[in-house]
C-alpha cells in the first residue's frame, strides 16, 4: 500500500479503496467431483486440522476450507444455485483471506458441464428460434425454462428439478427416487446437447461472441479457475495449483474409468479433452507463478485404479508439500502485514469506510433530516449533534450519507461565498424533553444566558470563519483579532493572593483538621438542596471593576479584512461502534480516533496514554488540532453500543464543547417504551442542553418507504406485476422502518412474475417478516440443520466465527443424523456447502464484527436476535442443549483428535448392512488451551474466545460442576483471564453466575451457601482489584492471603487455594504462609485504594451508586462494582479542604488551602482551576454548587460564577456585629441563601444566622456551638441558649401564608404581621441535653437528630421537638474510657450515622468504627477500621445496601456493609504504628518487631502476634529490639534505657539507663551485647558504646569515639576487634578496639583516591577475610585491613549486600536498575533490571539468608522482586499492601519476614518451583494443615466477635492495672510451647492465659 493510500484511508477518503486485511486464512479448493476425492478426503482428514493449529497458535488466524464438491447432497442440485454459489465463495475468499484463496486440482477430468441457471429472454428466443430452423424440438426448452418479466431485462429460469420431477429428492420411496433422477439426468444431458448446438450455430454466424458461446460449454471446474487464478494479478502470494495425471488407465472397467475421465458414449469425450488440455497444459501454466504449481505422475494399479493403500508415497508426498506451501503463504503475507500502530489502525480505519460506504449504496431520500445535518456541518454549534430514534429507524445510514456528503457541503458553502460573512442566525436555545416537551425554561434562563454570554466569542469566531482562512488586520493594536479568539477555561485570570507553601505532611495535618466541615452527611446543612438557581438583585452587590475573567471582544474596531481562500482538506473520522474490537470498548477505540487525529496533524503515536482517563483528556485535547483548512469532522454511529465503560455513564469520553473547526455527529437508539435501552440518549441529553443538536430520526412514511423499494429495486433491475406493488404498498402502509423496508426489498426481490399469489405474501411488522424468512429458510434447507445453525449463533454470547460454527454443526450428532440419514461420510463433519447455502439466504442479516480478536458472525440488529430467540429457545431444554454444546466446544472435550461416540441411524444401518448400533469419530475441532505458547515457552497469545464464551454457557446450560472446577474456582483459568482481561470481565462471570443459580432442583439453602462461596472469591479479587489490575501473577498470593480463614467451611475454596499453592508459585514465588490480607464476608466490603495522599472528602452522588473522593486529585468509584472509574488529577499546589457536589451530580467542586477552586464536570472529566476570585486579601473559605452556577466565599464576600470559571456577581456579607465573619453558607437558588457567622475565634462558640430571599433577610439568629438544617431549608435545629446544652428547633415561616398551610408540628409561634414574601424564624420545642455539643446532623430519613457530645453521642427522635415536653426521650450512645471525640472545626467533629431502619448507629472515632443498637444504646461491635484517623462518615442506605463508607489519612476509602457486622472476622494481628525493626528467632519460630509504642513478639509461621512488651504502659518510647538465637532474651532500648526481658515469661528483670541509643548488636554467640549511644549536639558529639554480659547485662567495658554522624559499630569476621567510624579535627577516622577488652588498638585516616570529607558511609565486615571491613562511599566500597591500616582495593559499583562468601554483591542504584556483581574484579554477572529509570527512589537491597536469592524492595512501586542468584532468573514481583519498613529472611532462606507502614507483619514462604519440595512445604504449613489456632494478642481466637460491654470492661481494667491496651493478652506458655504446639498439638489449640505485671526483679 503506497503512501498516498494510507494518506487518504487516513484522511476517511470514501473514493476507491483498497480491501481490508483480515484474520482469516479461507481458502476455496476447486476440483472435479469423482476424480480427487481421494486427496480431499486425505486433506480433511489429516492436513487441514494442522492447518488450523499452526495458524491460529502462530498468527492468531481462524483457517478456513472452503470444498463445494464435498458433501453435496441432492438438494443442492436441485435448485441449481451451486454453481452461483462457488463464484459467490471465491470472491468472498479472496476478499476475506490473508494469503492463499484458492487452491484447484486438476486430473484428467474436465469435470460437470451444467446448463445455465439464467439465459437471457432474448437470447433464448434466438436459441429457439435456430433449432427450429435447424428442425429441432424446442418443447424441453420451454418446459423447463420460464420467463420472468420481474428481470431488467427479462430472463428466463431453469426450474427447480423437483417443481416438475416431485420425487427427485423423495429418499422415503428411493424407487421413485431412482426413477425421477434418471428422468432429469437424461433431460439434462439433451438440453445441453440443444443449447450447446444453439450456441455454437450462433456464434459460427457472429450472432454470438466466443465467450458467450463457450458458457454453455465450460464445467464447474473451468468457471472456478477463471474466476480464483486466470482472472488474479497476484498469483503469487494467493494460488496454488496442483496437477495429477494417472498412466494406464484400464478403459476395459468404464464404469470405474468414468471416475478419472469424461466418457461419452462409451468413449472418450473428445470435446471435453480439448477443453481440458487448454485449460490444464496451457492457461493454467501460462498464468500461474512455476514454484506455486505442482505434477505428479501416479500409475493406475489394480482395479480401482487409485486408492490410500496403494499409492501412499504419493499421498505423502502430496499432502506434505500442501501443509509446507499453504504454511509458506501464510507467513508470506503475515510478513507483509503492518503490525505496527499505522498498520493495524489502517485496517481499522478501513473497516469503517467500507462500512460507510455500503450504507451509501442503499440510502435514498431524507432530504430535510440531511438539510438539518449540513446546517450543524457549517453552522456555529459547539456541541455535538446527536441522531436519535427507535432500533432500525435508519439513522447509520443517515450518518453515512451525511459523512458522505461533507466534500460537497464543504465545497458549495465556499462556492457560495459563506467563509466568512453572514453567518446564519444563532437560535436561542430551548429546554425540552427527549419528547420535545418543555422543561423549565424559566429555570434555565439565568444559566443558559450566562453560557450565552460567556461563549459568545467563541461562538461568533467560529461562526464567521469556520470554513475559510481569513487575514486580519487591526487598526486598533490594543484589541484582539477574531483569528486569536480564545476557548473556554483558557481566558486570562486576574492574578491571586497564593498562601504560603506548606510541606506536605504541614498540608495534610491541616487540612485533616478541617476535611469534614463541608461534609455532606454531617455539614450544617446537609444535604445539599436539589432547587435549581434562579435571578434576582441582592443587597451588597459590588461592581467589579476588573473582571474574574475577561472577555475578548469578536468584533474588532473597525478591521480591515482581506479574505484568502486556500483548498480545504477535511479529515473524515467514520466508526461504527460495535462491530469491530477496537470500536467495541471506550478505550481501544479512544486510541483508534487518537491515532487517525494524529497521523493527519503530524503528532507523534508515542504521546498516546493507554489508560482511560489520561486517554480521554487527551483525545479532547487533540481535537483543537482542527484548522480551516483541515477540519476535523467526527462521526461514530451506535455509541450507545459501545461497552467497557467502568463508569455508569458511558458517554462522559464525549467532550460537551467542541473547540473551532471540529464537529462531532454520533447515533444513539431511543424508544420511550424501553427505558434501559434509551439510557444512553437520556445522558446525552443531559450532557448536550442544546435541542437544536438533536434530530430524531423517525420511521419513513409511506410515500418515501415506497420511493426507497422502487430505487432500490431499479438499481437491483428489478420490476414487479402490478398486484405485486398492490402488496407492498398495502405492507408499507403498516409499517414503514427501515428494517421492515430492507426485509420487504429482500422478499420481493425473490418474486418472479409468475409466482403465483399465495407465493407473494409479506407480513405487517418487523418481527413477522423475520419469522417468515427463517420459515422459508428452513423449509429450503431443512429444518433441524437450520434451526440448529443459527440456534447456535442466537446462543453465543459474541457471535460464533464460521470455523467456530461448522465445528459446533460437525459436533451435532442430530444435525449429522439428519443431513447423512442416506450417506455415510469419510470425515464425520458438516460439509461447508450446506452452511454457505443457508448464509446465502440471509443475505446481509448475518453481519461480519470482530470479537475476541476473531471475525464472527452475529444478527446485524438487536430484532432478529429477539426473533430467534422467540422461535428457537420456547424450550428450556433445548436452549441448555446448545448452551450445553457450545461449552463442550470451547472446553475442548472433542478436540485434538478425541473421538466422539455417535450412533447410527435406522437408514443407515439398513442401507449400509451395519452389524454395529454405535460408533465414534474424530470430529477434527481443534483443543481449547487457556494459553498458546510458542517454541519458546512463552505465552504467544491468550484465549479470548475462551474466556468470552466459556463461563457463559456453562451458566446458561447448568453445568456448575464443570464452572466450578474448569473456570471460578480454577487457578490456571482465573490467572489467565485476569492476565488478558479487565478485572470486571472476571468479576462478571462470578455476578452472572449468582444471578442465574435459582433452580427447581437446587434447595434455597444451597443456593445461599453457593452464592456465598462465590462471593467469598469474587470479592478477593475486588479487594485485591488495584494490584490485581496490574500485577495478575500475584493472583494466588492474593487469593491465599485472603481466603485462608474460609477454606476449612469452603470446599471450592480449599481447592482453588491448593492449586495457588501448587500452580501459583511459577508466576510469583512468593507466597503468604498464614492470613495476611483482609478477608471478605465480613463487615468490610470494599477498600478503594489510589489516592497518595489523606482523603479529605467524600461525597455520594444523588444516585447513591458512585462515590466521589479527593485528596490531591479527583477519583471516583462504581459502589456497584468497586471500579476506579474517573481520576483526576488536576496537579495543583495546596491541599484540599472540601469536596461537595452540584445537586444534578454534573459537577464537582473541591477547594484548597491556598484559595484555588477545582471545577470539575463529572460525565467529561473537564476540569477548570479557579484562582482566588474573592477582592481585599480574602481566602477562600467554601464552596456551593447550583446546577448552573458556583459560589465561593471568603470572610466577608461571596462570587457568583458560571460553570466555565466566569465571575458573575460579587456580593459582600455583613453581620450587625462586626467582629462576626463569615462561616459558612448554603444556596437553594440564585437568590435563596442562608449565611452563618462567627468571631473567628475557636473558643467563642457563638454563631449568627441569617436567611435571604429575594433580597429579603430574616432577623438574625443568635446561635451557638451547633446547628443543623433540613432537607428543605424551613426546619432548623440549633443550640440557642449559650449557658444550656439545650437544641432548639426553629421553623421558617412566609408572610401570607396561612397558618394551616404551615408544616405541621415543631410546636412553633407564627410571627404576625410578616409581609408578603417576608420570611422569619420562630423558635420551638427545646429538648435538653447533659453535654455541650459539637456538632448537629441529620440522620439520612430526617427522623432523628444526631449530637455529638466530648464523651459520646445522642440520638432524639425528630417528633419530639413537636411536643411541649422537654423531657423527651434521649438515646446517649457512650464511648469506651479513654476515648473521646475534639472539635475539629466550630460545627466539626466526629459524625455519627444511622443504618438502615434505624437498627444501628455507627460513628467513626480515630481509627475505629463503633456500632451502637437502637433503642439500648448498647455498644455492640468495635471495628478497626483504618490504620489513620477517619476523617469522613458517610450513610449508604440506599435499596438494598446497608452500607457506611468511610476515609481516612491512611489514603483509602472504605464501604462496610452493617448487614454483615456481626459476621466472622477473620481478625489480621498489627500494631498502631508502624514496625521500625524486625529480629527472628528461628529455633522458636518467633519475630520480636519494634514499634514506637512497645516490643511486638510474633508466631512466624502464623502471624500471630502473641504479646506485647512495654516496660512503661503509658509513653512507652522504643527504638531498638532483638531476640537471642536460643528465643529465651529479647533486649529492647526503650525510653532511654537498655531493658532484658525473659520470654516467655515476660518478665523484665534487668533495666539500666542509656540515653539515645542508636544500636544494638549481640556478639559471641549472644553471650555479650553492644548498645551505642549518640550524645552531643548536631555535628559534634561522642558515640558511647557499651558492651554488656548477657544475659545478666553486667557492663564488661565501655569506649567513646569522638562522632559528627553516627554509623554503626562492627564486629571483624575473626570476632577479635570491634571497629567504628568516628570524626575527628575535620576528618573521618577508623577506630579500632579490641572486641573482648574494649582496649583502643589504633585509629587511621581510611585515605583513598576520591576520598571526599563527610563522604563515608557505613562499615561492613569483609566475608572471609578475617581483618578487612568495607567502607562505603557513594556507589562503591573501600576496602581497608585494619589490623595493618592499609588500602586493599576499591570495589566500584557496589551498594554493600555481600554473599556470606564474600564472592557475590549488589549494586543497586536509587534511579534504577539492579545488577549482581563479582567482587574481586566488580564485573557484572547478571543484570537483574535493567538500567532504565524508575524514578529517584528508595531501595532496599539484600541477599536472603543461604545467598540463594536477591531481594529488591522498590519503594516507588512498593513491589518486592525475588531474583535467583544461579541464573538471574525473576521468580516474584509482589506488590506490598503498605510500605515497607523492615525486613528480615529466616535461618533457612525459605521465609521473608516483612514489616508495613500499617503495623502489620506478614511472612512470605519462598517457593522456587524448581526446587524440591516448595510445594510440599507450603502444604506442610500450619495455616494449610489447619492443625493449630495461635490465639492472638489482639483478639484472643481468630474472630472479632466481641461486644462493646467487653470492650469497656478491658478498658476499665487497664485503666486501674495502670498498663495500656498493650498488655490485654499474653502468650500463656514460652516460646518452645509455641513451637511444640505447631508440631505436636494435633488437635488442640494453644491455650492463653491472661498475664502478671511486669516485675523488675
Amino acid at each position: 500500500m503506497d503512501d498516498q493510500t494510507v494518506d487518504k484511508i487516513f484522511a476517511g477518503s470514501l473514493g476507491t479503496l483498497p480491501p481490508v486485511s483480515s484474520k482469516i486464512v479461507r481458502i476455496f479448493t476447486s476440483s472435479t467431483f469423482t476424480d480427487t476425492s481421494m486427496e480431499r478426503n486425505t486433506l480433511m482428514a489429516t492436513v487441514y486440522p494442522k492447518l488450523k493449529e499452526y495458524c491460529r497458535e502462530k498468527h492468531g488466524l481462524e483457517f478456513q476450507v472452503v470444498d463445494m464438491r464435498w458433501g453435496v447432497r441432492d438438494e443442492a442440485t436441485d435448485d441449481h444455485m451451486t454453481t452461483e454459489l462457488c463464484m459467490k465463495e471465491i470472491e468472498n475468499c479472496q476478499r476475506l483471506s490473508m494469503g492463499p484463496n484458492f487452491v484447484v486440482f486438476l486430473g484428467q477430468k474436465y469435470g460437470y458441464r451444467p446448463i445455465p441457471t439464467y439465459i437471457l429472454a432474448s437470447e433464448l428466443a434466438q436459441f429457439r428460434e435456430v433449432l427450429l430452423t435447424m428442425g429441432q424440438e424446442v418443447i424441453l426448452l420451454d418446459t423447463w425454462y420460464k420467463k420472468d418479466s420481474n428481470a431488467v431485462p427479462p430472463i428466463c429460469i431453469l426450474q427447480p428439478i423437483s417443481s416438475i420431477l416431485v420425487n427427485f429428492n423423495n429418499k422415503r420411496v428411493p424407487k421413485l427416487q431412482q426413477e425421477d433422477q434418471a428422468k432429469w439426468w437424461d433431460t439434462l444431458d439433451r438440453m445441453q446437447k440443444l443449447l450447446r448446438k444453439a450456441a455454437t450455430t450462433l456464434y459460427s454466424q457472429g450472432q454470438l461472441d466466443f465467450d458467450s458461446m463457450h458458457n454453455y460449454l465450460m464445467s464447474v471446474t473451468e468457471r472456478e479457475v477463471i474466476n480464483g487464478l486466470l482472472k488474479v494479478r497476484n498469483t503469487k502470494n494467493h494460488v496454488l495449483a496442483y496437477v495429477r495425471y494417472i498412466n494406464n488407465i484400464n478403459l476395459q472397467n468404464l464404469r470405474r474409468a468414468g471416475l478419472f475421465i469424461d466418457i461419452a458414449n462409451r468413449a472418450l469425450d473428445a470435446e471435453a479433452v480439448r477443453l481440458l488440455a487448454n485449460l490444464r497444459d496451457e492457461r493454467l501454466p501460462a498464468k500461474i507463478e512455476p514454484s506455486n504449481l505442482m505434477r505428479y505422475t501416479v500409475e493406475w494399479i489394480g482395479r480401482d485404479g487409485l486408492g490410500n493403500d496403494t499409492h501412499d508415497e504419493y499421498l505423502q508426498n502430496f499432502i506434505s508439500h500442501f501443509y509446507r506451501n499453504i504454511a509458506r503463504l501464510v507467513d508470506r503475507a503475515m510478513r507483509k502485514e503492518d503490525s505496527s500502530p499505522q498498520g493495524q489502525i489502517v485496517t481499522e480505519i478501513l473497516q469503517h469506510l467500507h462500512a460507510c460506504n455500503n450504507s451509501v449504496k442503499v440510502f435514498y431520500g431524507r432530504e430535510n433530516d440531511l438539510e438539518k445535518v449540513r446546517r450543524y456541518i457549517l453552522g456555529p454549534s459547539i456541541q455535538p449533534l446527536t441522531l436519535f430514534g427507535a432500533g432500525g429507524c435508519g439513522k447509520t445510514s443517515l450518518l453515512a450519507k451525511s459523512a458522505s456528503l461533507i466534500v460537497t457541503w464543504l465545497s458549495e458553502f465556499l462556492e457560495n461565498g459563506h467563509g466568512g460573512s453572514n453567518p446564519p442566525p444563532d437560535t436561542r436555545r430551548r429546554g425540552s424533553n427527549i419528547n420535545g416537551q418543555g422543561e423549565g425554561q424559566a429555570n434555565r434562563k439565568g444559566g443558559d444566558t450566562d453560557r450565552s454570554e460567556s461563549g459568545k466569542g467563541d461562538s461568533q469566531n467560529d461562526i464567521g470563519t469556520t470554513w475559510k482562512e481569513e487575514v486580519v488586520s487591526c487598526t486598533d493594536s490594543g484589541r484582539t483579532s477574531p483569528l486569536q479568539g480564545t476557548t473556554p477555561g483558557t481566558q486570562s485570570r486576574r492574578s491571586s493572593r497564593t498562601s504560603a507553601t506548606l510541606s506536605r505532611q504541614e498540608s495534610e495535618d491541616l487540612a485533616s483538621s478541617n476535611s469534614s466541615r463541608r461534609q455532606s452527611s454531617s455539614g450544617v446543612f446537609s444535604p445539599v438542596s436539589t432547587v435549581t438557581d434562579g435571578q434576582s438583585s441582592h443587597r451588597g452587590s459590588i461592581a467589579l471593576s476588573t473582571p474574574i475573567q475577561e472577555h475578548i471582544d469578536p468584533e474588532p474596531a473597525s478591521p480591515s479584512v482581506n479574505k484568502i481562500n486556500k483548498p480545504i482538506k477535511p479529515v473524515l473520522i467514520m466508526r461504527y461502534l460495535g462491530t469491530t474490537p477496537d470500536s467495541s470498548a471506550i478505550t481501544p477505540m479512544l486510541i483508534s480516533l487518537c491515532q487517525q487525529i494524529s497521523y493527519n496533524y503530524m503528532v507523534p503515536f508515542d504521546a498516546i496514554p493507554d489508560d482511560l482517563v489520561p486517554l480521554t483528556a487527551y483525545f479532547k485535547q487533540l481535537l483543537a488540532l482542527a484548522t480551516r483548512e483541515q477540519p476535523l469532522l467526527v462521526f461514530l454511529d451506535s455509541v450507545d453500543q459501545i461497552g467497557g465503560a467502568q463508569d455508569a455513564n458511558k458517554m462522559a469520553w464525549l467532550p460537551t464543547r467542541l473547540p473551532p473547526h471540529c464537529k462531532i455527529v454520533v447515533s444513539c437508539v431511543y424508544e420511550p417504551e424501553n427505558p434501559e435501552i434509551s439510557k444512553d440518549c437520556q445522558t446525552l441529553r443531559r450532557m448536550i442542553d442544546d435541542e437544536e443538536n438533536f434530530i430524531h430520526v423517525l420511521a419513513l412514511g409511506e410515500e418515501l418507504a415506497s420511493q426507497v423499494i422502487r430505487h432500490w429495486m431499479r438499481n437491483s433491475h428489478r420490476d414487479l406485476t402490478n398486484y405485486q406493488w398492490r402488496v407492498v404498498s398495502n405492507a408499507i402502509a403498516r409499517c414503514s422502518l427501515p428494517i421492515f423496508v430492507k426485509l420487504v426489498f429482500a422478499e420481493i426481490c425473490r418474486w418472479k412474475s409468475y409466482s403465483r399469489a399465495q407465493e407473494t405474501h409479506l407480513a405487517s411488522n418487523v418481527m413477522d417478516s423475520i419469522m417468515m424468512l427463517f420459515e422459508r429458510i428452513e423449509i429450503q434447507h431443512g429444518r433441524i440443520l437450520v434451526f440448529h445453525a443459527l440456534a447456535y449463533i442466537t446462543a453465543s454470547k459474541s457471535g460464533l466465527s464460521e470455523t467456530e460454527l461448522e465445528d459446533l454443526l460437525s459436533l451435532d450428532d442430530r444435525v449429522l443424523d439428519d443431513v447423512y440419514q442416506y450417506h455415510m461420510p469419510p470425515v464425520r463433519r458438516i460439509p461447508p456447502l450446506l452452511w454457505t447455502r443457508i448464509r446465502n439466504d440471509l443475505p446481509n442479516y448475518l453481519s461480519e464484527r470482530e470479537a475476541d480478536g476473531v471475525s464472527v458472525l452475529n444478527w446485524y440488529h438487536r430484532q432478529f436476535k429477539e426473533a430467534a430467540k422467540e422461535r428457537y429457545f420456547k424450550n428450556q431444554n433445548l436452549a441448555n442443549y446448545f448452551h450445553s454444546s457450545i461449552a463442550e466446544y470451547f472446553m475442548g472435550t472433542w478436540g485434538g483428535g478425541n473421538p466422539k461416540p455417535f450412533k447410527y441411524t435406522e437408514i443407515q444401518r439398513m442401507r449400509f448392512n451395519l452389524a454395529e448400533k454405535e460408533g465414534e469419530a474424530d470430529r477434527k475441532v481443534p483443543l481449547q488451551p487457556l494459553v498458546f505458547v510458542g517454541k519458546d515457552g512463552k505465552v504467544s497469545r491468550y484465549n479470548l474466545r475462551k474466556f468470552g464464551e466459556l463461563p457463559y454457557h456453562l451458566v446458561r446450560a447448568r453445568r456448575l460442576d464443570d464452572l466450578f472446577h474448569n473456570v471460578l474456582f480454577h487457578y490456571q483459568w482465573l490467572h489467565a483471564k485476569l492476565s488478558s482481561c479487565p478485572l470486571q470481565a472476571v468479576l462478571s462471570d462470578f455476578e452472572d453466575t449468582c444471578n442465574n443459580l435459582e433452580d427447581r432442583e437446587i434447595s434455597r439453602e444451597t443456593v445461599r451457601l453457593t452464592t456465598r462461596e462465590l462471593m467469598l472469591v469474587a470479592d478477593a479479587l475486588r479487594l485485591g482489584g488495584a494490584i490485581l489490575t496490574q500485577y495478575p501473577d500475584l493472583l494466588a498470593s492474593q487469593l491465599i492471603g485472603r481466603l485462608l480463614p474460609e477454606a476449612g467451611a469452603n470446599l471450592n475454596v480449599r481447592r482453588l487455594l491448593e492449586q495457588c499453592d501448587k500452580e501459583g508459585i511459577n508466576h510469583c514465588a512468593l507466597m503468604p504462609t498464614a492470613h495476611c490480607l483482609h478477608t471478605p464476608g465480613g463487615p468490610l466490603k470494599y477498600s478503594l485504594e489510589g489516592h497518595q495522599f489523606a482523603v479529605f472528602g467524600v461525597c455520594l452522588t444523588s444516585d447513591a451508586r458512585f462515590v466521589v473522593s479527593v485528596s490531591n486529585k479527583f477519583l471516583i468509584w462504581d459502589l456497584s462494582t468497586s471500579d476506579l472509574t474517573r481520576a483526576v488529577n488536576p496537579g495543583i499546589e495546596g491541599v484540599f479542604q472540601g469536596l461537595i457536589l452540584s445537586p444534578d451530580d454534573r459537577f464537582a467542586a473541591a477547594w484548597t488551602n491556598n484559595s484555588q477552586t477545582i471545577l470539575l464536570n463529572l460525565l467529561t472529566s473537564e476540569q477548570i482551576v479557579i484562582n482566588n476570585p474573592l477582592q481585599e486579601d480574602e481566602t477562600v473559605g467554601g464552596a456551593c454548587l447550583l446546577d448552573t452556577h458556583c459560589v465561593l466565599y471568603g470572610q466577608s464576600q461571596w462570587v457568583l460564577l458560571t460553570m466555565q470559571g466566569v465571575a458573575v456577581e460579587i456580593h459582600r456579607e455583613r453581620c450587625k456585629d462586626t467582629q462576626f465573619q463569615l462561616l459558612a453558607m448554603d444556596f437553594e437558588s440564585h437568590g435563596n441563601y442562608h449565611v452563618i457567622f462567627w468571631t473567628g475565634d475557636l473558643d467563642d462558640k457563638r454563631l449568627v444566622m441569617q436567611t435571604v430571599n429575594d433580597g429579603h433577610r430574616t432577623s438574625p439568629l443568635e446561635l451557638h456551638s451547633a446547628m443543623v438544617m433540613n432537607r428543605k431549608r424551613d426546619i432548623l435545629y440549633a443550640c440557642a441558649d449559650l449557658n444550656s446544652s439545650s437544641v432548639s428547633v426553629f421553623k421558617l415561616n412566609v408572610g401570607d401564608q396561612p397558618t394551616g398551610n404551615n408544616r405541621k408540628g415543631r410546636n412553633c409561634d407564627v410571627p404576625a404581621g410578616l409581609e408578603p414574601g417576608q420570611r422569619e424564624w420562630t423558635k420551638g420545642n427545646v429538648l435538653d441535653g447533659d453535654d455541650f455539643l459539637l456538632q448537629l446532623s441529620l440522620s439520612e430519613t430526617e427522623n432523628h437528630v444526631l449530637g455529638t457530645t466530648a464523651l459520646g453521642f445522642c440520638i432524639w427522635n425528630a417528633a419530639d421537638f413537636e411536643k411541649q415536653t422537654a423531657n423527651a426521650k434521649r438515646i446517649d450512645l457512650k464511648l469506651p474510657t479513654g476515648v473521646r471525640n475534639i472539635s475539629v472545626s466550630l460545627l466539626q467533629s466526629n459524625s455519627i450515622i444511622l443504618s438502615k431502619n434505624d437498627e444501628f448507629a455507627v460513628a467513626g472515632v480515630r481509627k475505629n468504627l463503633y456500632v451502637w443498637k437502637i433503642p439500648s444504646g448498647q455498644l455492640v461491635k468495635v471495628l478497626d477500621a483504618h490504620f489513620g484517623r477517619i476523617l469522613a462518615i458517610v450513610p449508604y442506605t440506599v435499596g438494598p445496601w446497608n452500607s457506611v463508607i468511610t476515609s481516612s489519612i491512611d489514603r483509602s476509602v472504605k464501604v462496610w456493609n452493617l448487614n454483615n457486622v456481626f459476621e466472622q472476622v477473620h481478625v489480621i494481628d498489627r500494631h498502631e504504628l508502624q514496625i521500625d525493626s524486625i529480629s527472628l528467632c528461628q529455633t522458636t519460630g518467633v519475630a520480636v518487631t519494634v514499634t514506637r509504642g512497645c516490643v511486638g513478639v510474633w508466631h512466624i509461621l502464623t502471624g500471630k502476634l502473641m504479646d506485647k512488651l512495654a516496660y512503661n504502659a503509658l509513653g512507652a518510647i522504643v527504638t531498638h529490639a532483638l531476640i537471642t538465637k536460643d528465643g529465651r532474651h529479647i533486649l529492647a532500648a526503650e525510653s532511654g534505657s537498655i531493658i532484658i526481658w525473659e520470654w516467655p515469661n515476660r518478665r523484665a528483670f534487668f533495666k539500666v539507663e542509656q540515653p539515645s541509643i542508636k544500636q544494638i548488636m549481640l556478639m559471641d554467640e549472644d553471650t555479650r551485647f553492644l548498645t551505642a549511644s549518640r550524645l552531643g549536639p548536631p555535628n559534634e558529639g561522642k558515640a558511647v558504646v557499651v558492651v554488656r554480659d548477657c544475659p545478666n547485662g553486667v557492663a564488661l567495658y565501655e569506649v567513646e569515639v569522638p562522632v559528627r554522624t553516627f554509623r554503626p559499630a562492627i564486629i571483624t569476621n575473626d570476632g577479635l576487634m570491634l571497629v567504628m567510624l568516628g570524626h575527628e579535627k575535620n576528618r573521618d577516622y577508623i577506630y579500632v578496639f579490641q572486641s573482648q577488652t574494649g582496649v583502643l588498638m589504633h585509629k587511621f585516616i581510611p585515605r583513598y583516591q576520591g576520598a571526599k570529607k563527610d563522604q563515608a558511609g557505613q562499615l561492613i565486615p569483609v566475608p572471609g577475610k578475617a581483618t578487612q571491613v568495607a567502607l562505603m562511599d557513594q556507589d562503591k566500597g573501600v576496602v581497608f585491613d585494619v589490623r595493618t591500616k592499609k588500602h586493599i582495593r576499591t570495589i566500584r559499583r557496589w551498594s554493600g549486600q555481600v554473599t556470606k562468601d564474600g564472592r557475590l554483591g549488589l549494586y543497586a542504584p536509587s534511579r534504577g536498575g539492579l545488577e549482581l556483581i563479582e567482587l574481586r574484579s566488580s564485573s557484572t554477572v547478571s543484570q537483574l533490571i535493567s538500567r532504565s529509570a524508575e524514578g529517584v527512589f528508595t531501595n532496599v537491597t539484600s541477599f536472603n539468608a543461604t545467598d540463594q536469592y536477591v531481594l529488591y524492595y522498590h519503594s516507588g512501586h512498593k513491589t518486592l522482586r525475588v531474583f535467583r542468584v544461579l541464573d538471574g532468573q525473576m521468580l516474584a514481583n509482589y506488590r506490598l499492601a503498605a510500605e515497607l519498613t523492615a525486613i528480615e529472611t529466616t535461618t533457612d532462606g525459605r521465609c521473608v519476614v516483612i514489616g508495613t507502614l500499617d503495623g502489620c507483619l506478614s511472612v512470605l514462604a519462598i517457593a522456587d518451583p524448581t526446587v524440591p519440595g516448595s510445594f510440599q512445604f507450603l502444604a506442610s504449613l500450619p495455616s494449610r494443615t489447619r492443625q493449630t489456632r495461635i490465639p492472638s494478642a489482639i483478639s484472643g481466637e481468630s474472630s472479632d466477635r466481641h461486644d462493646g460491654q467487653d470492650a469497656n470492661k478491658r478498658a476499665r481494667k487497664n485503666e486501674k492495672e495502670g498498663g495500656s491496651h498493650i498488655t490485654l493478652k499474653a502468650a500463656a506458655t514460652v516460646a518452645a510451647s509455641w513451637a511444640k504446639a505447631t508440631q505436636t498439638n494435633k488437635t488442640g489449640t494453644v491455650q492463653s492465659v491472661t498475664s502478671k505485671a511486669c516485675v523488675l526483679s
